[in-house]
């Protein structure tokens, strides 16, 4: 993509195809003469971050320091879970079911989404990245299960690199879990993500 800079503005954005639709252009690229001569320049990203983390949408393409840039909106996601509330009345909102005895009135079909006793919550990242957490340390210990079944039914001792390695993993998530919690923010978050530090097996 490019952009058409006229004046020290972008005049307009697009592929050469677009810009220039009576131009060919050999190899479908435009050499650095022509760019000059035309006021072009290729778009550059500005910062898209993780996308694990925070929601990243598209902005305009402008000028940054001379420089024409696509830009991008990062907006972190929830850490903590989010009792969910109406926007305009603040009121909480409710988990519905399907009441099929609901009197609708007369000639109406019974039947009808009411809501419940239980607040909707939307989850948050610390909750995600939990579940998450334990559900590698259970598919690192699976591996070895049988081994704790064994000696339950038939006493036969588990290799003591075998109880190492599972104690570590469980000491591991626990550690996890504990930094996931205590994370102040999506940042912090994604860096006790990052520091996972799981046993290998040997």
């Amino acid at each position: 993509m490019y952009a058409k800079i006229t004046d020290g503005a972008i005049e307009s954005t697009g592929s050469l195809k677009i810009l220039f639709p009576s131009t060919s252009f050999p190899g479908g690229v435009a050499d650095s003469d022509f760019k000059t001569a035309n006021g072009l320049q290729d778009i550059v990203n500005a910062e898209q971050k993780d996308r694990k983390y925070y929601w990243v949408t598209q902005g305009d393409v402008t000028l940054v320091d001379g420089v024409a840039t696509q830009g991008f909106t990062n907006t972190a996601m929830a850490v903590e879970d989010v009792a969910e509330v109406d926007d305009v009345s603040g009121d909480p909102i409710y988990v519905q079911e399907w009441d099929a005895d609901f009197d609708n009135g007369e000639g109406k079909e019974p039947g009808k989404m009411v809501d419940t006793s239980e607040q909707l919550v939307t989850r948050g990242l610390k909750y995600t990245m939990k579940a998450q957490i334990k559900s590698q340390a259970n598919s690192a210990l699976a591996s070895t299960d049988w081994m704790v079944i064994r000696k339950a039914e038939r006493s036969v001792a588990i290799p003591s690199a075998t109880v190492t390695y599972r104690a570590a993993v469980v000491t591991e998530c626990a550690r996890l879990e504990a930094a996931i919690a205590g994370a102040a923010d999506v940042d912090a978050l994604a860096a006790v993500m990052d520091a996972q530090n799981w046993p290998e097996l040997t």
